[in-house]
């Protein structure tokens, strides 16, 4: 099995996504994950959509996905309405634009609140009851809502929370495991086991033990062979997208690098 590596465009968050999509395509990364950090792509602004849409047709880009505005009081598990309806109306927001662009998965975050101190069980009930809101919302639009593994930290990001977080979804949403977030707690073959039939996306990237430090696959000290076999084993068949901090120098050749090294990496 050869998997398809792409690349976030939210490597980038202070870069408009135009130019991050120039450098990638000179990095000839062929499929991407759409970054919405403010200063770097608006999907609310229809003219930002459609200049990305031409930039990713004229390179033949794929757009795979797009990774849904979150943080802040853009939480799927926030107790106030409010501020929860507007996280949805934001990923609603970000999977129009992902249907303009063509894509097809809409990646969310579950939450980004530290467990502790919180009410973690009606924490995720609202997560689940938000999330069957957009699953249903994403199959009106022929899209698949993606949900991705949380930090160790946060609420969702113990597998048993995340467990319980899918077995209300229907089974038309699909999970992205990130290989920082797992592999930080120690979980990352509870995750992959726990998601067998669900598993459609990877966020691929390194760290040196402490912190999500998203570097290149090979600059830290996750055992890469050891999770291809695993993603061998799962029979994992979709995007693998290099989710990695933007770089001093030129985004690229760094690019580029990191997607040679995690090919030879991976068995």
């Amino acid at each position: 099995m050869r998997w398809q590596i792409g690349a976030s465009t939210g490597c980038c968050i202070d870069r408009p996504v135009l130019e991050v999509v120039d450098a990638l395509h000179e990095a000839g990364i062929t499929g991407v994950e759409v970054g919405t950090p403010p200063k770097h792509f608006d999907p609310w602004r229809e003219h930002e959509v459609h200049a990305l849409r031409a930039r990713l047709h004229q390179y033949a880009i794929r757009p795979i996905s797009i990774h849904a505005p979150f943080g802040g009081l853009l939480d799927l598990s926030d107790p106030n309405p409010h501020h929860r309806q507007a996280a949805i109306g934001a990923i609603l927001t970000a999977a129009a634009a992902l249907k303009t662009l063509g894509g097809r998965r809409v990646v969310v975050h579950p939450s980004d609140v530290p467990r502790d101190g919180q009410d973690v069980p009606l924490r995720l009930r609202l997560i689940g009851d938000s999330l069957q809101v957009l699953a249903a919302a994403c199959d009106r639009m022929n899209l698949t809502l993606t949900v991705e593994s949380p930090l160790p930290h946060l609420v969702g990001g113990d597998p048993r929370e995340f467990e319980q977080i899918l077995r209300g979804l229907p089974l038309s949403a699909g999970v992205c495991l990130d290989t920082g977030h797992t592999s930080l707690g120690k979980h990352w073959r509870q995750f992959l086991d726990l998601t067998r039939g669900r598993l459609t996306h990877i966020h691929a990237c390194d760290h040196r033990g402490v912190f999500d430090d998203h570097l290149a696959p090979g600059e830290g000290i996750l055992d890469w062979a050891s999770i291809g076999r695993d993603l061998l084993e799962a029979r994992f068949d979709g995007w693998i997208m290099l989710e990695l901090r933007c770089p001093a120098g030129s985004i690229a050749a760094y690019f580029a690098q990191a997607a040679t090294r995690l090919r030879a990496l991976l068995p």
